[in-house]
């Protein structure tokens, strides 16, 4: 198509002289022009060969126009070319029915040929701002869903899923939920040191490298994550606290396949996990030009204290009672109870159990072979027979010297051997630190 061609016509008619007198008219105006001179042909041509317009006559042997017409409106690749009837037809009925089919106007015969160029270029005209206008919409619409997207990367689906909204357009600041979740936090221990070993830029590509890995993982067994700080990730499970627990093993598994790779993305880190289930807010806070998704929940604070829990305990994953009376398979998971504690910025007792499910074969292993003389030891423990507990918890360390667990005990035992009992001890610890 050169510079000045107009478009392109596809003229549709039985009769020669018509289609001579309109291909010269219309070729004169810079149009280029193809014929068909039947319905069939027609079809076919449209196939291989894109018209601007097509100019369709009524009256034809075999597929008339209206069937002609009917079937290129059926077929999604052919449905947006404009059809002109040209028909000596003046019956209303006819007309209404041809635009019933699909066309979009009509010229009568005998032609007029400034009529015939006036509709042509009107249609052309409008064929073509519409298109335009449906390239801006298709545009615009792309632009809304990569923005929609990048939105949800901000501010989870489930978030919006819970607050009854279609879209984060439809959000409202103080917007809330009560709900019971899995609360999941997940903290890498030595942190400190390991960024010492690096400028600014490694340690953020490490933050990167790292979220990278264990974020999928999260999703993958229904969690979703709430924020990131720092190192650490707050994430919620609104399903059960088996997907929370089967998520810190499948961490810790990736985490372990990762160190063993000739090329690693990350250095071999030990990351401790804590958790806790209860009921929470969840919504969105701030100010009318700030707004955020948050949780407010002293539960959520519980959470994190579990997780502070790991580094004391050397456990990698810690949860509290609730937590492990809320599993609904509990026999999946290799768990034993591990003290009652009050912890930082709570009155009430806490029991807490450490998962030691996805800890190295081997330590789940010892951990299996001493669990009857740790829970004994515990239980003479709170007897106040430190003596019998000392004992326990030895043959514990024999086995398993790595169990800081069981030698927290047993310094505890010797303390009380040696200082006494408060009268005021009923066996629960309190921790002051995070």
């Amino acid at each position: 198509m050169n510079e000045t061609n107009n478009g392109t016509v596809l003229i549709v008619d039985d009769t020669p002289t018509n289609l001579e007198v309109l291909q010269e008219v219309l070729a004169n105006a810079n149009y280029e022009v193809l014929v068909a001179i039947d319905g069939e042909s027609a079809i076919e041509q449209v196939n291989y060969a894109r018209p601007d317009i097509i100019l369709l006559d009524v009256m034809m042997p075999g597929l008339d126009g209206f069937e002609t017409c009917r079937r290129l409106k059926d077929n999604p690749e052919t449905n947006s070319i404009p059809v002109i009837f040209m028909t000596a037809l003046s019956e209303t009925s006819d007309k209404v029915r041809g635009f019933e089919t699909g066309a979009v106007d009509y010229i009568t015969k005998p032609f007029q040929h400034s009529e015939v160029l006036a509709r042509v270029r009107t249609q052309i005209t409008l064929s073509s701002l519409q298109k335009g206008l449906e390239r801006q919409v298709q545009h615009r619409t792309e632009q809304l869903e990569k923005l929609n997207a990048l939105y949800r990367k901000f501010l989870p689906d489930q978030f919006l899923r819970f607050l009854n909204k279609q879209d984060f357009t439809q959000i409202q600041l103080g917007e809330h939920v009560e709900m019971e979740m899995t609360v999941f936090f997940a903290d890498i221990h030595g942190w400190t040191t390991l960024s010492e070993k690096w400028d600014a830029n490694q340690n953020f590509q490490f933050v990167v490298d790292y979220f990278s890995l264990v974020g999928p993982v999260i999703r993958e067994k229904n969690g979703f994550i709430d924020q990131y700080y720092g190192d650490g990730i707050m994430a919620l499970f609104p399903t059960s606290p088996d997907d929370a627990i089967r998520a810190a093993i499948g961490i810790q598994n990736v985490i372990h396949e990762e160190s063993q790779r000739e090329n690693p993305v990350i250095p071999p880190i030990r990351v401790g996990f804590g958790m806790h289930t209860g009921e929470l807010m969840l919504g969105i806070v701030g100010e009318s030009e700030r707004m955020q998704p948050a949780v407010v929940s002293d539960n959520v604070n519980l959470a994190s204290r579990m997780e502070g829990l790991t580094r004391l305990y050397g456990a990698n994953v810690i949860i509290s009672e609730a937590t492990l009376n809320k599993i609904v398979d509990p026999s999946q998971f290799r768990t034993r109870y591990l003290d009652s504690v009050k912890v930082k910025g709570r009155h009430s007792r806490v029991s807490v159990f450490e998962v030691y499910e996805g800890d190295l074969p081997e330590i789940m292993s010892r951990k299996d072979q001493t669990k009857p003389d740790f829970e004994n030891g515990i239980n003479l423990y709170h007897r106040r027979e430190f003596s019998e507990a000392s004992v326990a918890f030895n043959r514990v360390l024999r086995a398993n010297s790595e169990d800081r667990a069981a030698r927290i005990y047993l310094e505890r035992c010797a303390r009380f051997m040696v200082d006494g009992v408060p009268d005021d001890w009923d066996g629960v610890e309190s921790i002051d630190h995070k």
